[in-house]
């Protein structure tokens, strides 16, 4: 994977807590923390628009622009609301482009068995690897299309770049494909008098941050039906 040609600027975070994140997020930008490489961690924020922008461009290794400072990063976890819509944190990993680093990719499944009556199901969906960064892969495919019914394909089965190595347990499932059951609606009699199921009311939007109104969460988790 070649490094991206764009930066992430960041500024050192001075406030913290849930209030200050907040209004960070509101405007426009992201909490987030630098670490590894045996230096300090730094709080730090980043646009929220150059980073959603990376991520886009499926960038993991980034050139991250602290005060004077730029150095390698690679983005190791991004946050996102209840929702999965907004970015809410960010952690940056210092990296040295000649030392190996491990890091969860997806796995993307290629092709579609043509068998009637089967069902195609991705068991998992990212394995952990090593590799030099410069060596990163956006995702790993797996071509489906030759399984066979009750067949399945496993981790031994993925084809990695060069200078990729799969950290995951070669035995583990990936996908699979099973026979199709057949679903039976069976249609019960309406009963005079019969009660009307409850109607479940519309879910409250989910508070910003929890540890800011726990009673407010406990009296909503009391009213809404568990699970929701």
């Amino acid at each position: 994977m070649a490094l991206t040609s764009e930066a992430l600027h960041a500024k050192k975070r001075e406030a913290s807590g849930t209030k200050a994140c907040r209004l960070l997020r509101q405007s426009g930008e992201v909490p987030a923390v630098l670490y590894g490489h045996k230096e300090e961690t730094v709080p730090i924020q980043v646009s929220h628009e150059e980073l959603e922008t990376a991520l886009r461009h499926r960038s993991r290794i980034l050139e991250l622009r602290l005060g004077k400072k730029t150095e390698n990063v690679l983005v190791r976890e991004v946050q996102y609301d209840a929702l999965g819509n907004e970015i809410v944190h960010a952690d940056f990993l210092r990296v040295a482009m000649d030392e190996v680093v491990e890091l969860r990719v997806p796995i993307v499944l290629k092709g579609a068995p043509k068998i009637e009556h089967t069902v195609l199901q991705q068991v998992l969906d990212a394995v952990e690897i090593e590799c030099l960064p410069g060596n990163i892969p956006d995702a790993i495919v797996l071509n489906v299309a030759d399984l066979k019914e009750d067949e399945s394909k496993e981790v031994r089965d993925l084809v990695v770049p060069p200078g990729v190595k799969i950290l995951t347990d070669a035995d583990i499932i990936v996908a699979t494909l099973t026979k199709a059951e057949e679903e039976e609606v069976v249609a019960a009699p309406a009963e005079a008098g019969a009660v009307e199921p409850e109607l479940i009311g519309r879910k409250p939007e989910e508070a910003e941050e929890a540890e800011e109104a726990p009673e407010k969460e406990k009296k909503e988790k009391k009213e809404e039906p568990k699970g929701e």
